[in-house]
């Protein structure tokens, strides 16, 4: 979706504008009742809602102090000042997350996090659940993609770390909890308006469409003497970006001939091939939620309804050049290799390419959950059922391709080769072509190269899950003083379907190849030029291909291209799985009640079957897959709390992580060169996966006082049977004839220790230094894991997306009518991809500093401006090896910029 940069902001100002007159004249007629004097800390119902800040984080740390594990929480509805509207963004303040992106889908270029990982384990770890619900996986494996929810409808993120026995066990790292309001999180009444305007710099820098903005209204009601609540909630929020980023356009060779694979010689290796890719994107969430509570002594009611959506239109254009020759051009190094007769790396030919990429994505969740709890002698039982229907649609894969002859320096571009790329690296962040003068201007002409194929194909994953769990617990005054029993019973049925766009593929006439219509070249093709890019020349310009040009070509040569049914068969899959578990845990006070002890066990029961197609030397036809497995986890979580001031935590516990549906059933899937369409690579699922193992150790002291506490704690993590599930080349890595065979397999073992220290200290002064802050947190951490690449190969390295090193630190202010937040974020470098001959995948260190300062302008009203990387540091560094030194091809996101993003915001509360 796109629009009018100058009419939205014409309508944004008119909306804001608006919005604030409408705020104020509300808000100061209520404060004509208010006393302005009224102390804070004796303030209204009214005040308790505005003042958010302080407020809401005391309440969040008494909830973590008062819990027996380790929870660590943080409240994400404060537009004012926070300049994300993503939730996975802000779950990063809290001590040992860290975030990443599905850059298969362009998803990094939006400058949001996706999905949330927990002291760095494989996200694919996490159970994920929205008030107790889990949630529906939508994405082909068991990871949850987290930009779907918006701040406007989440109250708050906990990250249970050390889960009991009453809580799923198939979460090795530890549960992500999204928090929706209830009336019971307000007075008796109130009503919220809150709006955020935002532009994106880079994109309004390059004259695209850059502006965004969101609005959100809530209210709750309480009836019956507060009894009986109503919540409700709707926002919609619409945000145009821009992104640009710079890859090689391949695997890297060895500078030298005959010195073993790119692996063994990672400090002397040749890119071959260099790309630019500029994107542009909008995001779209809109939803609702409601909430009905009734509690009393005896019993308590509830039910729930969330509905969500998220759609990310977006395009891709890369401008490239390729080492390669082309038809008529010969090769005068020995035996027609890229290497000359002294072995040193020296390929010929330069051809300028471009490439267009489409890769929309929506999403949607629609939620309901209803249940209670029934309190009778010394017993409370609950009874909750749940629904949940989630989809993730690709409707539109989208691609298109511009090649032409190559540049070889001889007359006419034929014949005996003279030149070739080189590529200067020694620049990490910006590798430049070395080029002569003729070079230069053959591959800055848009004369060339000429389209050579349009195609476009889908996806669409959708899963239907139903859950019922329930328990009973007794409640004690000894040293027993609870014991419960429970179980859950959970059905997910999903239901997918794919057509790769290599199958929809129109080729057009171009010098390369033949076809029934001539290709236009790239200056031909209706579009934009960006000569300003990362704040370097481009030797090529950069050209903005017109998506609705790609669009009408589809109208027109797709429709021609016949599909086999067999190809329509392959992309269809259905499967169901059904989980059940079973619970006993107890409670035991000791020390006159100061230290409280919860051993437990868990057992839970999987089933998992599909249908999918193959097509093999037996015939085309659809088969069945199906598992089953079983896992007992026992678990013992403790906390001692000898003062008031002190608590002393401990957990031991056993759990696992299934393979998703994908890794263990479904289509084989073929990727193929576009120009020659030999086979690349062959991915296919492994039914014989099993469950990784893991058993889990933590320890934490924490110190609480008036202004201050601080938190330490360490950790340590065993696994079996991991699957690398990042991996581009995982499994046995074994290639045949240059084609790459990619298979899930079980590997060896793995483990994490770690350290994490955090704390908080509110300045003891008064005047106008009073509410000036200090806090911040630290994770440390070492990992291994053992990989199998094949029978007898295993090789020894991180786990993925496991950085060694992640902090935050955060000064705040709140006195008066003034509140400001400054939060620098650091997240080290972390394993992305394990590669069989090439070096592995590494991304490098991101860091974020983000601003935020907000303004209470009359009782009810505040007004805030935030920034967002105000240092403007890369979204995304992707190395191949550890060091900075070689940046990875693109799907990998190579160094990737989005710039700062600049927000106001209104917070009216009625």
């Amino acid at each position: 979706m796109t629009y009018s940069g100058s009419l939205a902001r014409r309508a944004l100002l008119c909306a804001a504008t608006s919005l604030i007159a409408l705020s104020a004249g509300s808000a100061l007629a209520q404060s004509s009742s208010t006393a302005s004097t009224q102390d804070k800390s004796e303030g209204t119902t009214l005040q308790d809602i505005v003042v958010t800040g302080a407020r809401r984080a005391q309440t969040v740390l008494e909830q973590e102090r008062a819990a027996v594990g380790v929870v660590d929480s943080v409240a994400v509805g404060d537009i004012s000042l926070n300049p994300q509207t993503n939730i996975a963004d802000l779950a990063k303040r809290l001590p040992g997350v860290s975030v990443s992106q599905d850059q298969g889908r362009n998803q990094s270029a939006t400058g949001e996090a996706q999905y949330v990982a927990i002291r760095g384990f494989d996200t694919s770890f996490n159970a994920y659940t929205l008030d107790g619900l889990r949630l529906p996986q939508t994405a082909g494996g068991r990871s949850i993609s987290l930009n779907l929810f918006s701040p406007f409808a989440i109250q708050a993120i906990g990250i249970d770390k050390t889960p009991n026995a009453a809580l799923d066990a198939d979460a090795i790292a530890g549960i992500v909890n999204l928090v929706t309001p209830s009336a019971f999180d307000f007075g008796d009444q109130m009503l919220r308006l809150r709006a955020v305007g935002q532009m994106a710099e880079l994109a309004e820098d390059r004259g695209q469409d850059s502006l965004g903005g969101a609005v959100g209204l809530d209210m709750s009601r309480r009836f019956a003497d507060g009894r009986l609540g109503v919540y409700a909630a709707a926002y919609y929020e619409q945000k145009s970006s821009a992104a640009e980023s710079v890859a090689v356009q391949n695997d890297y060779k060895t500078s030298k001939a005959n010195v073993g694979s790119a692996r063994d010689n990672e400090n002397a290796l040749s890119a071959d091939g260099l790309q630019w890719n500029f994107f542009n994107s909008t995001v779209e969430r809109y939803g609702a939620t409601a909430a009905l509570d009734y509690r009393t002594q005896p019993l308590d009611l509830f039910a729930r309804v969330n509905y969500a959506t998220y759609t990310n239109t977006n395009t891709m254009n890369q401008t490239g050049l390729r080492s390669e020759r082309t038809s008529g051009q010969t090769n005068p190094n020995p035996g027609g290799s890229n290497y000359n007769a002294a072995g040193d790396y020296t390929p010929y030919g330069i051809n300028p390419a471009n490439y267009f990429r489409v890769e929309d994505v929506e999403q949607e969740l629609l939620s309901v959950q209803t249940g209670g709890k029934l309190r009778f002698g010394g017993f409370t039982a609950s009874l909750e059922a749940a629904y949940a229907d989630g989809r993730l649609d690709s409707p539109n894969s989208i691609e298109a391709a511009w090649r032409g002859v190559a540049y070889n320096g001889a007359p006419g571009n034929t014949g005996v080769s003279s030149e070739g790329l080189k590529i200067d690296l020694s620049d990490a962040r910006w590798p430049m072509p070395v080029l002569s003068s003729g070079a230069t201007a053959y591959v800055a002409s848009q004369d060339r190269p000429s389209q050579i194929y349009v195609q476009r194909g889908y996806s669409y994953l959708s899963e239907v899950k139903k859950t019922v769990k329930g328990d009973l617990t007794w409640t004690g005054s000894g040293l027993l003083a609870s014991a419960s029993i429970g179980g859950l019973y959970e059905t997910a049925d999903q239901d997918g379907r794919s057509l790769t766009p290599d199958d929809t593929r129109y080729r057009f006439r171009t010098s390369l190849q033949a076809g029934a219509v001539d290709g236009p070249s790239i200056g031909a093709t209706p579009g934009q030029l960006i000569t300003d890019f990362m704040g370097h020349g481009t030797v090529r310009p950069v050209k903005l291909v017109d998506r609705r040009f790609v669009e009408r070509e589809l109208d027109l040569y797709g429709s021609t291209v016949t599909v086999s049914q067999d190809k329509l068969n392959q992309g269809l899959s259905d499967s169901k799985e059904d989980r059940s578990a079973a619970f006993a845990a107890a409670t035991l006070k000791l020390a006159g009640g100061d230290l409280e002890i919860t051993p437990g066990v868990r057992y839970e029961d999987n089933h998992f079957e599909a249908r999918f197609f193959v097509k093999d030397a037996d015939g085309a036809r659809f088969a069945t897959a199906d598992r089953d497995y079983d896992h007992v986890d026992p678990s013992v979580v403790a906390a001692w709390r000898p003062n008031d001031a002190l608590v002393v935590r401990a957990a031991a516990r056993s759990s696992y992580s299934r393979p998703s549906g994908g890794q263990l059933a479904g289509p084989t899937t073929v990727s193929r060169d576009p120009v020659t369409n030999a086979i690349i690579s062959i991915s296919q699922p492994n039914p014989d996966l099993k469950p990784v193992e893991g058993w889990s150790y933590d320890l934490g002291l924490e110190w609480y006082a008036v202004g201050a506490n601080l938190q330490l704690a360490v950790y340590h993590k065993d696994l079996d049977n991991i699957v690398v599930p990042t991996a581009l080349r995982n499994g046995t890595n074994e290639t045949s004839d240059g084609v790459i065979m990619i298979k899930p397999f079980n590997g060896l073992g793995g483990s994490a220790t770690g350290v994490e220290l955090g704390g908080h200290y509110a300045l003891p002064v008064d005047g106008w230094l009073e509410g000036v802050s200090f806090g911040g947190n630290l994770t440390y951490q070492q990992t291994r894991a053992e990989y199998r690449l094949s029978s007898t190969v295993t090789r020894e390295s991180d786990l993925p997306q496991a950085p060694e090193l992640m902090y935050n630190l955060e000064a705040g202010y709140e006195h008066g009518p003034v509140r400001a937040s400054l939060w620098y974020n650091h997240t080290g470098r972390r394993l992305d991809t394990v590669q069989d001959s090439q070096p592995d995948i590494y991304i490098q260190p991101s860091k974020e500093l983000n601003l935020g300062v907000a303004l209470t302008l009359a009782p009810g009203l505040e007004v805030g401006a935030a920034v967002r990387n105000l240092t403007d540091e890369p979204t995304r560094w992707s190395t191949v090896g550890a060091g900075e030194r070689y940046v990875s091809p693109d799907r990998k996101g190579g160094y990737l910029e989005t710039g700062r993003v600049f927000q106001v915001s209104v917070n009216a509360t009625f």
